[in-house]
């Protein structure tokens, strides 16, 4: 998945000066301290849960011991590619006014060792944003007496016309990054959405700020997974006296137009096809619950998949990681009317801490739930040795699907990149709906289940629990005393079972 750029400055002719003059007598802390003093971005919070992500399978015998088998994910990091190196200046008549470039480009290197966050309880609701007097500092209104003709030319080429970007501003209404940023972070939005849409290059966008550039662009990609044929950005800054006065924007483009063409035809027959098949109700859980089979029935986990950061590598070569299954998701569920944005992360496993990954935030009948299809999706469990026996795994592992905080912070960890709501309900979860949750260890209930898997011919048996507590009592009854065959029908000596002990999942296989 695309990583939070890191910048490298390139010039042939600027001192390392230049680089520092911006930074200087910063007295932030952070960069998103820094951008909430400009009012760039809302104030941030963010929750922070590890723990061993352990998945066990077993393989009980009615007269043997139970053996184990532990299963470990990884994850797919990417790799960054070659960007050219340029660069301009200009002259001006109240000192020297010199370019130096920025260029924002994709890592392999994992995030750092986690520090410590705000307890998860303490944040009731999302504040609500408010402008920042400060901001103006950094935020800046291009006039056309400040831009040469080339310069506005490239604006009006990129569709930053004040008619066109209102019109923007309208159609970006209820999309969930946009709504949180304040005014003047929404102006540039849609500035950089119009550049990317066109795919223009060096044109001048209304801030000083290479910070503000490098949140609304994370902003922009967060709301808008159509935008596969961009990979990142590069910016010109322009300063007098080493204070910068405009800086110019591009895409880093990884298609020709021709090809962009080409490929969102392609995208759009895989789509249609997708969503003829929709269900027809005005019940979200329904359409989001065959978005998420949809993805993972016709996906596999490849981390060698071309284009696996964007939508391609879903609808065209049906081969993709954890970055093009999120957007994919969303992508189709917000052509199904559902609000569904993209949720950046981490994960900790047992091979590594902290690695990157992404996953989902849907509006499921009017509440949030976290939704990550790529956790459901089994070809990534065997992909990554998490078990060698695809047969002891289910196609679709639903534990993913319409999910609480609590229930996605025990393997996954959220980033401060944007604020994302608590969920708290329940009422939505795929096993809540499908009658698989016990708030109870309640065997006649669980008889009850095993009768109807049995009868719609199921080849397994799930049981999703609410608690630790419930989850030990089912394990020790059915497993420990072996009660679980006093369930199964025919002539049965044997069973096989997996379990998911942090999501407190027991499957049967019948």
């Amino acid at each position: 998945m695309r990583k939070k750029p890191v910048k490298k400055i390139i010039s042939s002719f600027i001192s390392a000066l230049l680089i520092s003059a911006f930074l200087a007598g910063c007295q932030y802390s952070s960069v998103d301290e820094y951008l909430e003093a400009l009012g760039m971005k809302d104030p941030a919070y963010y929750d922070d849960y590890s723990s061993e992500a352990s998945t066990e399978t077993y393989v009980a015998f009615e007269d043997s011991s139970v053996s184990s088998q532990e299963q470990i994910p990884s994850y797919m990091k990417s790799s960054p590619d070659n960007i050219r190196d340029y660069g301009s200046n200009e002259s001006s008549s109240s000192g020297t006014e010199n370019a130096q470039i920025e260029v924002s480009e994709d890592t392999a290197d994992t995030l750092s060792e986690k520090t410590e966050k705000p307890d998860i309880s303490s944040v009731e609701a999302e504040p609500e944003g408010t402008e920042d007097g400060r901001f103006a500092s950094s935020y800046k209104q291009l006039t056309e007496a400040e831009l040469n003709e080339e310069m506005q030319k490239a604006r009006d080429a990129a569709g930053l016309t004040p008619e066109h970007l209102e019109k923007l501003k309208e159609q970006q209404q209820g999309l969930y990054a946009y709504e949180r940023l304040t005014s003047a972070g929404k102006n540039l939005y849609v500035e950089i959405l119009s550049i990317l849409q066109n795919m223009s290059e060096d044109v001048p966008v209304s801030t000083t700020s290479n910070e503000a550039v490098d949140l609304v662009y994370d902003y922009v990609m967060i709301d808008h997974p159509e935008i596969f044929y961009a990979d990142g950005y590069k910016y010109v800054n322009y300063t007098i006296d080493n204070v910068i006065t405009k800086i110019t924007f591009s895409g880093k483009y990884i298609y020709t137009p021709e090809e962009v063409a080409q490929r969102q035809t392609q995208i759009n027959q895989a789509v249609n096809e997708c969503l003829a098949g929709a269900p027809s109700s005005t019940d979200d859980y329904y359409a989001i619950k065959y978005v998420y089979e949809y993805i993972i029935q016709n996906t596999e986990y490849d981390i060698d998949a071309p284009d696996n950061q964007n939508i391609c590598s879903v609808f065209i070569d049906r081969r993709s990681v954890c970055n093009g299954y999120a957007k994919a998701a969303q992508y189709l569920l917000n052509k199904l009317g559902i609000k569904c944005t993209l949720v950046i992360g981490t994960v900790d496993t047992k091979k590594a801490r902290n690695v990157r990954h992404a996953w989902n935030l849907v509006q499921c009948n009017d509440a949030y739930y976290h939704f990550d299809c790529t956790w459901g999706d089994s070809s990534y469990q065997t992909g990554n040795g998490e078990n060698a026996d695809v047969t002891r795994l289910p196609a679709v592992n639903y534990d993913y699907l319409n999910v609480t905080t609590d229930e996605i912070l025990k393997n996954h960890t959220l980033s401060d990149e944007i604020y994302i709501p608590i969920c708290n309900s329940i009422t939505d979860n795929y096993y809540v709906r499908e009658d698989e949750y016990f708030t109870s260890p309640e065997l006649v209930l669980l008889g009850e289940l095993f009768e109807r898997r049995y009868k719609d011919g199921s080849s397994n048996v799930v049981i999703k629990c609410a608690d630790q507590s419930v989850y030990d009592s089912f394990f020790d009854s059915l497993i420990s005393q072996r009660k679980v065959f006093e369930y199964l029908q025919g002539d049965t000596s044997t069973v096989s079972y997996t379990t998911f002990a942090d999501t407190y999942t027991i499957i049967f296989w019948l």
